[in-house]
Protein backbone atom coordinates (compact mmCIF):
# COMPACT_ATOMS: atom_id res chain seq x y z
CA UNK A 1 0.00 0.00 0.00
CA UNK A 2 1.14 3.55 -0.77
CA UNK A 3 0.25 6.40 1.56
CA UNK A 4 -1.54 9.25 -0.19
CA UNK A 5 0.30 12.55 -0.05
CA UNK A 6 -1.05 15.97 -0.96
CA UNK A 7 0.77 17.87 -3.70
CA UNK A 8 3.17 20.47 -2.32
CA UNK A 9 2.27 23.57 -4.31
CA UNK A 10 2.29 26.37 -1.73
CA UNK A 11 5.35 28.59 -2.03
CA UNK A 12 6.73 31.21 0.32
CA UNK A 13 4.37 33.97 -0.88
CA UNK A 14 1.35 31.68 -0.59
CA UNK A 15 2.34 30.59 2.92
CA UNK A 16 3.06 34.11 4.13
CA UNK A 17 -0.30 35.25 2.72
CA UNK A 18 -2.03 32.56 4.79
CA UNK A 19 -0.31 33.85 7.93
CA UNK A 20 -1.06 37.54 7.30
CA UNK A 21 -4.55 36.97 5.93
CA UNK A 22 -5.57 34.74 8.82
CA UNK A 23 -4.28 37.11 11.48
CA UNK A 24 -5.56 40.42 10.15
CA UNK A 25 -9.29 40.93 10.35
CA UNK A 26 -11.71 43.25 12.09
CA UNK A 27 -9.86 42.76 15.37
CA UNK A 28 -7.57 45.69 14.61
CA UNK A 29 -10.68 47.89 14.25
CA UNK A 30 -12.43 46.90 17.50
CA UNK A 31 -9.82 45.46 19.90
CA UNK A 32 -8.09 48.85 20.49
CA UNK A 33 -11.23 49.79 22.42
CA UNK A 34 -10.62 46.94 24.89
CA UNK A 35 -6.94 47.81 25.16
CA UNK A 36 -7.62 51.49 25.85
CA UNK A 37 -10.08 50.58 28.60
CA UNK A 38 -7.31 48.78 30.46
CA UNK A 39 -4.40 51.04 29.48
CA UNK A 40 -5.32 54.76 29.37
CA UNK A 41 -1.81 55.67 28.25
CA UNK A 42 -0.53 56.04 24.69
CA UNK A 43 2.99 54.63 25.27
CA UNK A 44 1.62 51.66 27.19
CA UNK A 45 -1.00 50.94 24.53
CA UNK A 46 1.73 50.69 21.90
CA UNK A 47 3.92 48.68 24.31
CA UNK A 48 1.13 46.11 24.73
CA UNK A 49 0.81 45.63 20.96
CA UNK A 50 4.57 45.30 20.51
CA UNK A 51 5.04 42.95 23.47
CA UNK A 52 2.21 40.60 22.49
CA UNK A 53 3.44 40.68 18.89
CA UNK A 54 6.88 39.52 20.00
CA UNK A 55 5.26 36.88 22.22
CA UNK A 56 3.21 35.62 19.26
CA UNK A 57 6.35 35.66 17.15
CA UNK A 58 8.06 33.25 19.56
CA UNK A 59 5.00 31.01 19.49
CA UNK A 60 5.08 31.02 15.71
CA UNK A 61 8.75 30.03 15.74
CA UNK A 62 7.89 27.06 17.97
CA UNK A 63 5.21 25.98 15.51
CA UNK A 64 7.62 26.52 12.64
CA UNK A 65 10.06 24.10 14.27
CA UNK A 66 7.31 21.53 14.81
CA UNK A 67 6.08 21.97 11.25
CA UNK A 68 9.60 21.52 9.88
CA UNK A 69 10.01 18.34 11.95
CA UNK A 70 6.56 16.99 11.00
CA UNK A 71 5.58 18.65 7.71
CA UNK A 72 2.17 17.00 7.45
CA UNK A 73 -1.29 18.51 7.06
CA UNK A 74 -3.26 18.70 10.29
CA UNK A 75 -1.58 21.18 12.61
CA UNK A 76 -2.14 20.41 16.30
CA UNK A 77 -3.68 17.05 15.39
CA UNK A 78 -0.36 15.86 13.97
CA UNK A 79 1.70 17.32 16.81
CA UNK A 80 -0.48 15.80 19.55
CA UNK A 81 -0.70 12.45 17.78
CA UNK A 82 3.05 12.16 17.47
CA UNK A 83 3.74 13.44 20.99
CA UNK A 84 1.03 11.70 23.05
CA UNK A 85 -0.48 9.03 20.83
CA UNK A 86 -3.50 8.58 18.53
CA UNK A 87 -6.11 9.14 21.27
CA UNK A 88 -5.04 12.74 21.88
CA UNK A 89 -4.76 13.33 18.17
CA UNK A 90 -8.28 12.00 17.67
CA UNK A 91 -9.69 14.18 20.45
CA UNK A 92 -8.04 17.25 18.92
CA UNK A 93 -9.34 16.42 15.44
CA UNK A 94 -12.83 15.63 16.75
CA UNK A 95 -12.99 18.88 18.72
CA UNK A 96 -11.81 20.95 15.75
CA UNK A 97 -14.15 19.28 13.30
CA UNK A 98 -17.36 19.35 15.34
CA UNK A 99 -16.83 22.43 17.52
CA UNK A 100 -13.88 24.79 17.00
CA UNK A 101 -13.50 25.07 13.23
CA UNK A 102 -17.18 24.48 12.45
CA UNK A 103 -18.24 27.18 14.90
CA UNK A 104 -15.60 29.58 13.53
CA UNK A 105 -16.78 29.03 9.96
CA UNK A 106 -20.41 29.56 10.97
CA UNK A 107 -19.50 32.75 12.87
CA UNK A 108 -17.47 34.13 9.97
CA UNK A 109 -20.23 33.44 7.46
CA UNK A 110 -22.86 35.09 9.67
CA UNK A 111 -20.53 38.04 10.21
CA UNK A 112 -20.12 38.36 6.44
CA UNK A 113 -23.89 38.43 5.96
CA UNK A 114 -24.19 41.02 8.73
CA UNK A 115 -21.73 43.30 6.95
CA UNK A 116 -23.57 42.80 3.65
CA UNK A 117 -26.69 44.01 5.45
CA UNK A 118 -24.79 47.23 6.21
CA UNK A 119 -25.11 48.07 2.50
CA UNK A 120 -28.21 46.12 1.41
CA UNK A 121 -31.28 45.48 3.61
CA UNK A 122 -31.66 41.74 4.21
CA UNK A 123 -34.42 39.61 5.63
CA UNK A 124 -33.42 36.95 8.20
CA UNK A 125 -33.93 34.23 5.59
CA UNK A 126 -31.86 36.02 2.96
CA UNK A 127 -29.11 36.68 5.51
CA UNK A 128 -28.91 32.96 6.33
CA UNK A 129 -28.93 32.13 2.62
CA UNK A 130 -25.97 34.43 1.99
CA UNK A 131 -24.07 32.87 4.91
CA UNK A 132 -24.66 29.35 3.62
CA UNK A 133 -23.80 30.45 0.09
CA UNK A 134 -20.48 31.85 1.29
CA UNK A 135 -19.58 28.54 2.95
CA UNK A 136 -20.52 26.66 -0.21
CA UNK A 137 -18.46 29.02 -2.39
CA UNK A 138 -15.36 28.77 -0.23
CA UNK A 139 -15.75 24.99 -0.06
CA UNK A 140 -15.94 24.83 -3.84
CA UNK A 141 -12.80 26.97 -4.19
CA UNK A 142 -10.86 24.66 -1.86
CA UNK A 143 -12.25 21.60 -3.64
CA UNK A 144 -10.94 22.94 -6.95
CA UNK A 145 -7.41 22.68 -5.61
CA UNK A 146 -4.71 24.30 -3.56
CA UNK A 147 -3.67 26.66 -6.37
CA UNK A 148 -7.14 28.23 -6.61
CA UNK A 149 -7.41 28.46 -2.82
CA UNK A 150 -3.99 30.12 -2.58
CA UNK A 151 -4.97 32.66 -5.25
CA UNK A 152 -8.12 33.61 -3.34
CA UNK A 153 -6.15 33.85 -0.09
CA UNK A 154 -3.55 36.15 -1.63
CA UNK A 155 -6.24 38.34 -3.18
CA UNK A 156 -8.04 38.93 0.12
CA UNK A 157 -4.77 39.39 1.99
CA UNK A 158 -3.69 42.13 -0.42
CA UNK A 159 -7.11 43.79 -0.09
CA UNK A 160 -6.81 43.83 3.71
CA UNK A 161 -3.29 45.24 3.73
CA UNK A 162 -4.09 47.90 1.13
CA UNK A 163 -7.26 48.86 2.97
CA UNK A 164 -5.36 49.33 6.22
CA UNK A 165 -2.65 51.24 4.36
CA UNK A 166 -5.28 53.69 3.07
CA UNK A 167 -6.69 54.15 6.58
CA UNK A 168 -3.25 54.65 8.17
CA UNK A 169 -2.14 56.96 5.37
CA UNK A 170 -5.28 59.10 5.70
CA UNK A 171 -4.73 59.41 9.45
CA UNK A 172 -1.11 60.50 9.02
CA UNK A 173 -1.66 62.81 6.06
CA UNK A 174 -4.77 64.47 7.43
CA UNK A 175 -5.01 67.08 10.15
CA UNK A 176 -4.05 65.86 13.60
CA UNK A 177 -7.17 65.72 15.78
CA UNK A 178 -5.49 64.67 18.99
CA UNK A 179 -2.45 66.12 20.73
CA UNK A 180 -0.48 63.59 22.76
CA UNK A 181 -0.24 64.28 26.47
CA UNK A 182 3.16 64.68 28.05
CA UNK A 183 4.60 61.51 29.54
CA UNK A 184 5.16 61.77 33.26
CA UNK A 185 2.92 64.82 33.70
CA UNK A 186 0.99 65.15 36.98
CA UNK A 187 -2.25 64.30 35.18
CA UNK A 188 -0.83 61.18 33.53
CA UNK A 189 -3.19 58.19 33.94
CA UNK A 190 -2.24 55.34 36.26
CA UNK A 191 -1.26 52.07 34.57
CA UNK A 192 -1.49 48.84 36.58
CA UNK A 193 0.01 45.41 36.04
CA UNK A 194 -3.44 43.82 35.95
CA UNK A 195 -4.56 46.36 33.34
CA UNK A 196 -1.57 45.51 31.17
CA UNK A 197 -2.40 41.82 31.51
CA UNK A 198 -6.01 42.33 30.40
CA UNK A 199 -4.80 44.41 27.44
CA UNK A 200 -2.40 41.61 26.52
CA UNK A 201 -5.27 39.14 26.31
CA UNK A 202 -7.12 41.39 23.87
CA UNK A 203 -3.99 41.95 21.75
CA UNK A 204 -3.17 38.23 21.66
CA UNK A 205 -6.67 37.53 20.34
CA UNK A 206 -5.96 39.92 17.47
CA UNK A 207 -2.68 38.15 16.68
CA UNK A 208 -4.41 34.77 16.77
CA UNK A 209 -4.46 32.92 13.44
CA UNK A 210 -0.82 32.23 12.59
CA UNK A 211 -1.37 28.62 13.62
CA UNK A 212 -3.45 28.14 10.43
CA UNK A 213 -0.32 27.58 8.34
CA UNK A 214 0.37 24.35 10.23
CA UNK A 215 -2.96 23.00 9.00
CA UNK A 216 -1.67 22.99 5.43
CA UNK A 217 1.98 22.11 6.11
CA UNK A 218 1.58 19.00 3.98
CA UNK A 219 0.97 21.22 0.93
CA UNK A 220 3.94 23.57 1.39
CA UNK A 221 6.98 23.33 -0.87
CA UNK A 222 10.29 22.70 0.89
CA UNK A 223 8.62 22.94 4.33
CA UNK A 224 11.86 22.90 6.36
CA UNK A 225 12.76 26.29 4.90
CA UNK A 226 9.40 27.72 3.82
CA UNK A 227 7.45 27.20 7.07
CA UNK A 228 9.83 29.08 9.41
CA UNK A 229 10.42 31.88 6.91
CA UNK A 230 6.74 32.30 6.08
CA UNK A 231 5.74 32.42 9.75
CA UNK A 232 8.52 34.88 10.56
CA UNK A 233 7.70 37.16 7.62
CA UNK A 234 3.95 36.94 8.18
CA UNK A 235 4.13 37.71 11.91
CA UNK A 236 6.64 40.52 11.40
CA UNK A 237 4.39 42.16 8.81
CA UNK A 238 1.34 41.78 11.06
CA UNK A 239 3.20 43.40 13.98
CA UNK A 240 4.26 46.35 11.83
CA UNK A 241 0.73 46.82 10.48
CA UNK A 242 -0.88 46.61 13.92
CA UNK A 243 1.56 49.07 15.51
CA UNK A 244 1.22 51.54 12.63
CA UNK A 245 -2.57 51.27 12.82
CA UNK A 246 -2.56 52.05 16.55
CA UNK A 247 -0.18 54.97 16.05
CA UNK A 248 -2.61 56.29 13.44
CA UNK A 249 -5.56 55.82 15.79
CA UNK A 250 -3.77 57.71 18.56
CA UNK A 251 -3.03 60.54 16.15
CA UNK A 252 -6.74 61.00 15.52
CA UNK A 253 -8.31 59.92 18.83
CA UNK A 254 -7.31 60.19 22.47
CA UNK A 255 -7.13 57.02 24.61
CA UNK A 256 -10.35 58.08 26.34
CA UNK A 257 -12.12 58.43 22.97
CA UNK A 258 -10.83 55.03 21.87
CA UNK A 259 -12.07 53.50 25.13
CA UNK A 260 -15.50 55.08 24.61
CA UNK A 261 -16.25 53.75 21.12
CA UNK A 262 -16.60 50.06 20.20
CA UNK A 263 -15.89 50.84 16.53
CA UNK A 264 -12.51 52.55 16.69
CA UNK A 265 -11.55 51.94 13.07
CA UNK A 266 -14.86 53.26 11.77
CA UNK A 267 -14.60 56.44 13.84
CA UNK A 268 -11.02 57.08 12.70
CA UNK A 269 -12.06 56.45 9.10
CA UNK A 270 -14.99 58.86 9.38
CA UNK A 271 -12.76 61.62 10.74
CA UNK A 272 -9.99 60.97 8.21
CA UNK A 273 -11.92 59.97 5.10
CA UNK A 274 -15.35 61.51 5.63
CA UNK A 275 -18.78 59.83 5.84
CA UNK A 276 -17.73 57.06 3.43
CA UNK A 277 -14.97 56.02 5.83
CA UNK A 278 -17.24 53.89 8.03
CA UNK A 279 -18.48 51.87 5.08
CA UNK A 280 -14.90 51.49 3.89
CA UNK A 281 -13.85 49.96 7.22
CA UNK A 282 -16.82 47.60 7.13
CA UNK A 283 -15.54 46.29 3.79
CA UNK A 284 -11.95 45.84 4.96
CA UNK A 285 -12.87 44.05 8.18
CA UNK A 286 -15.79 41.99 6.93
CA UNK A 287 -14.31 38.54 7.70
CA UNK A 288 -14.20 38.75 11.50
CA UNK A 289 -10.81 38.55 13.18
CA UNK A 290 -9.25 37.02 10.11
CA UNK A 291 -9.45 33.44 11.28
CA UNK A 292 -10.31 30.79 8.74
CA UNK A 293 -7.11 29.52 7.14
CA UNK A 294 -7.41 29.22 3.38
CA UNK A 295 -10.34 31.62 3.04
Amino acid sequence: MHSAELPRRLGLLDSAAIVVGTIIGSGIFVVPNLVARSLPSEPWILAAWVFTGVLSFFGALAYAELGAMMPATGGQYVFLREAYGPLFGFLCGWTNFFIVISAAIAWLSITFATYVAYFVPLTPLLSKTIAVGLIATVTLVNYRGVVAAAAVQKTFTVMKVLGLAVLVGAAFLGERHHVASAVGSPSAPVVTLSGFGVAMIACLLSYDGWVALSFVAGEVKNPKQTLPLALALGLALAIVIYVLANVAYLRVLSPSEIAATPHVGALVAERSLGPAGGAFVQCVGRDGRGRGGRW
